[in-house]
């Protein structure tokens, strides 16, 4: 069976013999720099290769790796396809470059297999002191099961009855042809009660609303009530009996009708002598 596989070489780095597998066909993709990393397979079909390996230095893993560029590299997978980054430890650096590779961080491959969405697989570590990291992407999801749908038309069927004439909603509401039956066999709405102007006008001018004229009154109300006072009041008798009403109480008789009161000339027995305090 021919299986499509794409093999990507970043940087500098250069295979020293074909190594790709009997019976599949590799495509080699030259990606120089990491900019162009995640626009290499732009040329080929979605889902059209079966596993994507990605070759270089060791030296130029920090530099021309980027991971963010894999995730746009997944879409050109098949479902279940994987795809593997190999760190090759060249020749030239020898023995400096194996006894860097405790400190190397590796943390940046497995990051890009995260942010990628494939589930990693394994970690190997070669004899030169490479490494090779293998993801794959997930499985197709499940086709959604299209079961018939039955009918079951003998089914026995129940009869609903619409209530058309249903004024449930009406209870809260007056009906205005009510309120014109009701009103009387005139069939016309009962008038509104008259209102007393004169009184309403009368009240409106009591500035005393109603009460005892105030002891400072200013609308005349005093005046009115005093005038009213003296002609409901009975007149008191000119003089009596004895004939010495206007010297005082000391020459008045029992029955004197002005006991009490001070003397008085002829003539001025209905003055009135206001002697409130007004302090």
């Amino acid at each position: 069976i021919m299986t499509s596989t794409a093999a990507i070489h970043i940087g500098s780095y250069a295979p020293a013999a074909d190594t790709a597998p009997v019976g599949s066909s590799v495509t080699v993709i030259q990606a120089p720099t990491k900019e162009s990393l995640p626009n290499c397979l732009s040329s080929m079909k979605s889902e059209a290769l079966s596993s994507i390996s990605i070759h270089l230095q060791y030296d130029e893993l920090l530099t021309h790796y980027d991971s963010l560029a894999l995730a746009s590299l997944v879409p050109y997978l098949i479902p279940n396809g994987s795809i593997s980054v190999h760190v090759v430890m060249s020749a030239a650096n020898g023995a400096a470059s194996n006894n860097n590779t405790s400190s190397m961080d590796w943390g940046i491959i497995m990051t890009s297999f995260v942010l990628a969405g494939l589930k990693t697989q394994s970690e190997q570590r070669q004899k030169d002191g490479g490494r090779v990291f293998t993801a794959q992407k997930a499985a197709a999801p499940p086709a959604a099961s299209s079961a018939p749908m039955r009918l079951n038309l003998g089914a026995k069927k129940s009869k609903v009855t619409l209530n058309l004439n249903d004024d449930d909603d009406d209870d809260d509401q007056i009906d205005e042809d009510d309120l014109l039956l009701n009103s009387g066999n005139s069939g016309m709405l009962a008038p509104p009660p008259t209102i007393d102007m004169e009184a309403r006008a009368k009240a409106a001018a009591d500035d005393c609303g109603g009460r005892k004229a105030c002891d400072d009154c200013t609308c005349g109300r005093a005046e009115r009530e005093a005038d009213e006072e003296k002609k409901t009041a009975d007149p008191l008798p000119k003089s009596s009996a004895c004939g010495n009403c206007a010297k005082g109480d000391a020459f008045r008789c029992a029955g004197c009708p002005y006991l009490g009161k001070p003397a008085f000339k002829e003539g001025e027995e209905h003055l009135v002598l206001k002697l409130d305090d007004d302090v």
